[in-house]
C-alpha cells in the first residue's frame, strides 16, 4: 500500500432478514492508486459500494475517511468528503452543455443569475489543473461515450474528490476509447486520486489496476497487487476451481461441430452497403455457431444490423434456407424467424421497468392473445419454465428487469429471443458487462440452441469468447470480410493476424 487510506471499510455487513449478502468485510482504498474490484454477480461488489458511498447503511461496522468515522446512509455527506461514483450508464444531461454539466445544481449566481463567467473560469482552472481539454460549450450529446464519460470525471472531479469509484466504465466503449479513458485515469492517479475500478473485463483489470480485491459469496477472498496474478487464478479466485475450468475448457473438449453441408439457414452473397461493408458472402447452416470477429470500424455491427432488416443494403442477397428476402424491417424478420440480441441491452433490447415475466413472452406475445385480452396463465407459466431453464436470479416473475444484476438481464435479453425457437439467432457482443459466471452459463445456452438444430450468428471482439463456442470463425476488416475459418483448426495468433490484413 503505497498511499496514505483515504477511504477505509472496517468490517462492514449487510443482513436482510434471514439473508446475508455482505460478511465482515475489510476495504481499503488509497491515494495514487487504481485497485481493481471484480468478483460475479451477487459476490458483493454493489453492496460494499452502496456502503461506502452512503446509499445503503451497513447493519455491522464502520466506514472512516481520512481517519474519521463517516455517518451512515449519508450520501451527500460521503460526497462532500471527496467520495464520487462514476456509473456505467450516464447520468448527464444530454442536451446541455459540457460546461452547465460539470456544475449542474452548484452554478454561482447573483441575483438569481448564473455567474457564466465565474462558472467558466472555474471550469477553465479545473481542466488546466487536471490536464484536460474540452469545448465547454459542446453539447453533451455531440459528444463521444469516451468523451461523456470523461465529462462525468470532471463532474466529480469539481466536488474535489479524492475517490472515484468506476463501475463498469467502459462496457460500451471502443479499443480506441478504452486506451484514452485509461490515460486519463493514469492522469488522475498521479496526482493522487484513489480509484476502485469494478470490471469484468479481466484484461482491462491487470492493464490499468495496481492491486485487487476479489470477491466471492459475499466475502472478500483475495486482496493482493495484481502482478501477484495471473489470469486463470484470478478466474478461480473470482468463480470457484469447478465453474472457472467449465467456463472456457470446453473449447478444446470436442463440442466443435463439423464443417456444415447442404443447404445453408442462412446465405449473403456480395452483400453491400455503401460507407459501411462491401461484398460479404457467408453462410451459417442449422446446428453450427458462426462467430463474426474483427477490430473496432470493422463493420461487423452494421452486418448484422442490415441481415435483421433495421438497415437497406445496396446491392447482393440475404437467402433464408434458400429464399431470397427482401424484407426491410426488424418486424418482418422476426416474422421470418429471425431473433436479434442487441449489444445495447439497455437502450435497445430491454423493457426495464417491466417485469421479467413481461420482458421474456415480449418477442412472442401474439401467442398469449385472447382477443384484446392476454392470457396471463400462460404468460406466468411460459416465465417460470425459462427462469428455471435459463437460471434467472432472483426467479421473482414480476421483478422489475431494471432491479437485476447485468448478467441476470443478459439472460432475460437471450430467453426472449430463445423461446420464439428462430431459425437465425443473431447475437451482438452477447456477454458485454457480463460476469465470468454468467458467461459460461450464456455459452451454455448458445452450444444447446446449436444442438437443438438452431442457426446461430455471434458478432463478438472477445477473441476468447470467438474461440470458446465458435464452430467457425469470420474476420472483417474495414468493411469486408477477409477469412473465414474452421475454429478447431485456428488459434488466437491467426486471428489477429487476420484482423491486421489489408483488404482488397
Amino acid at each position: 500500500m503505497n498511499g496514505s487510506a483515504l477511504v477505509e471499510a472496517r468490517a462492514v455487513s449487510k443482513v436482510y432478514g434471514l439473508s446475508t449478502v455482505l460478511h465482515p468485510t475489510d476495504f481499503v482504498v488509497v491515494a495514487s492508486e487504481v485497485r481493481g474490484l471484480v468478483g460475479s454477480n451477487g459476490a458483493g461488489k454493489s453492496t460494499l459500494l452502496k456502503i461506502l458511498t452512503g446509499a445503503i447503511a451497513p447493519t455491522s461496522g464502520q466506514v472512516l475517511v481520512d481517519g474519521e468515522i463517516a455517518p451512515p446512509a449519508k450520501p451527500l455527506q460521503m460526497l462532500r468528503r471527496g467520495l464520487a461514483c462514476i456509473y456505467q450508464h450516464s447520468n448527464l444531461v444530454a442536451e446541455m452543455s459540457v460546461l452547465d454539466n460539470i456544475f449542474i445544481g452548484r452554478q454561482p449566481t447573483h441575483l438569481g443569475l448564473v455567474q457564466r463567467k465565474l462558472l467558466r473560469q472555474r471550469a477553465q482552472a479545473l481542466l488546466a489543473r487536471h490536464g484536460m481539454d474540452f469545448d465547454l460549450d459542446a453539447t453533451v450529446s455531440t459528444l463521444s461515450t469516451v468523451r461523456q464519460k470523461e465529462v462525468e470525471i470532471l463532474k466529480a472531479l469539481a466536488l474535489d474528490a479524492r475517490v472515484l469509484l468506476m463501475d463498469e466504465p467502459t462496457g460500451w466503449l471502443s479499443v480506441s476509447d478504452v486506451t484514452r479513458l485509461h490515460a486519463t485515469i493514469d492522469g488522475l492517479r498521479s496526482r493522487g486520486v484513489g480509484i476502485v475500478y469494478i470490471s469484468h473485463v479481466l484484461d482491462e483489470v491487470f492493464d490499468i489496476c495496481d492491486a485487487v480485491t476479489v470477491m466471492r459469496d459475499g466475502r472478500v477472498v483475495a486482496d493482493q497487487p495484481i502482478a501477484q496474478l495471473d489470469r486463470a487464478r484470478l478466474i478461480e479466485l473470482m468463480v470457484g476451481k469447478t465453474l472457472a475450468t467449465q467456463a472456457f475448457d470446453q473449447a478444446h473438449d470436442g463440442v466443435r461441430r463439423a464443417p456444415p453441408t447442404g443447404v445453408p439457414r442462412l446465405r449473403c452473397r456480395a452483400l453491400t452497403k455503401r460507407g459501411e461493408f462491401h461484398d460479404v458472402s457467408l453462410e451459417v447452416h442449422a446446428g453450427e455457431i458462426l462467430c463474426v470477429t474483427g477490430l473496432v470500424g470493422s463493420k461487423r455491427t452494421e452486418l448484422v444490423q442490415t441481415i435483421f432488416g433495421a438497415s437497406r443494403f445496396d446491392s447482393g442477397t440475404i437467402e433464408l434456407e434458400g429464399v431470397p428476402l427482401e424484407f426491410h424491417s426488424p418486424r418482418a424478420a422476426i416474422a421470418n424467424g429471425i431473433g436479434f440480441v442487441t449489444e445495447d441491452r439497455h437502450r435497445d433490447g430491454l423493457m426495464l421497468d417491466l417485469s421479467i415475466a413481461e420482458n421474456l413472452v415480449a418477442a412472442t406475445l401474439s401467442r398469449y392473445r385472447r382477443g384484446l385480452l392476454l392470457a396471463g396463465a400462460r404468460i406466468r407459466a411460459t416465465a417460470r419454465r425459462l427462469i428455471a431453464a435459463l437460471n434467472i436470479q432472483p426467479p421473482n416473475l414480476a421483478k422489475p428487469v431494471r432491479l437485476l444484476s447485468g448478467g441476470n438481464q443478459q439472460k432475460v435479453l437471450l430467453g426472449k429471443w430463445l423461446d420464439m425457437q428462430p431459425r437465425l439467432l443473431i447475437l451482438d457482443e452477447p456477454t458485454v458487462g457480463v460476469d465470468i459466471g454468467a458467461k459460461a452459463e450464456i455459452y451454455a445456452l448458445l452450444r444447446a440452441a446449436r444442438d437443438n438444430g438452431m442457426a446461430v450468428l455471434v458478432v463478438s471482439s472477445d477473441l476468447e469468447e470467438v474461440m470458446t463456442i465458435a464452430d467457425r470463425i469470420a474476420v472483417m476488416v474495414a468493411g469486408r470480410l477477409v477469412r473465414t475459418r474452421e475454429a478447431c483448426e485456428t488459434k488466437i495468433v491467426d486471428l489477429v493476424r487476420d484482423m491486421g490484413a489489408v483488404p482488397a
